[in-house]
């Protein structure tokens, strides 16, 4: 059994909560530091399931990416988990930007899945640039990160070797990925003038969907807590998902 203050405190001795972007609101958001709990239950985001899944577990704690509380709240609905969570005790901490750029963080969950080595951290833009071991075509690439993924899409442009990572919305970052000489670009979600963009300067984009993107982290972060606290039982949610279904087109 540990307490909600001693996760926040290792959290934030990898990942510290005063990097998080201005924008952000990471920390603890809902509850006490002092609350105990044998099982915490890890999500990318806090939904009515995920609550749920932490009362049947008696989770008294709920660790999210996302920060379940972003904007300023005006009313609590009892149907939002903010309510939810009160009403059934439990403590919510959001690690977001702050682990989106952390050493064992997002990116780096990423770019190892993606089997990249990072030459340079790009924190204020939370993007990674680096470099595969040796050349490979788009296809081959494309078909290792569809490996434990529920699938994604990409543009082919032959061999490319140094690559640019950027989890989640990170699309916006195609622009530094041309100036680091990039000829890959791996990220969570893309907009169409970000792909043209690329298109035009022979940058192959793999766009995992957001949820493949960040999820990586879930069971990297529960195991690194797993390991510094022994008695409790850190477990990654079950009943998450962003329910998207890939299915390939067909032309006639």
């Amino acid at each position: 059994m540990t307490t909600a203050k001693n996760i926040y405190d290792f959290i934030n001795g990898f990942a510290p909560f005063e990097t998080q972007m201005h924008f952000d609101n990471a920390g603890l958001l809902i509850g006490s530091e002092n609350t105990l709990s044998h099982t915490v239950i890890l999500s990318l985001d806090l939904t009515s399931d995920v609550i749920k899944e932490a009362v049947q577990k008696n989770a008294k704690i709920i660790i999210t990416h996302h920060p379940v509380i972003f904007n300023p709240l005006k009313s609590i609905s009892s149907e939002s988990a903010v309510f939810k969570c009160i009403q059934n005790n439990i403590t919510v901490i959001s690690a977001h930007t702050n682990l989106d750029i952390a050493k064992n963080g997002v990116n780096e969950a990423l770019a190892d899945y993606a089997g990249v080595t990072a030459d340079e951290y790009f924190n204020d833009d939370c993007m990674i640039f680096g470099h595969l071991e040796k050349p490979a075509e788009c296809k081959t690439l494309a078909d290792s990160l569809k490996r434990n993924i529920s699938g994604l899409r990409y543009t082919d442009t032959g061999m490319i070797q140094k690559i640019a990572v950027s989890c989640g919305a990170g699309g916006g970052n195609i622009f530094l990925a041309k100036k680091c000489g990039a000829d890959g670009f791996i990220t969570g979600e893309i907009k169409h003038h970000e792909i043209i963009f690329a298109n035009e300067n022979n940058i192959a984009v793999f766009d995992l969907g957001h949820f493949n993107s960040e999820n990586l982290i879930i069971p990297r972060l529960s195991k690194m807590l797993s390991d510094n606290f022994p008695d409790t039982a850190f477990l990654p949610s079950e009943t998450f998902s962003d329910k998207l279904i890939y299915v390939k087109g067909e032309f006639q």
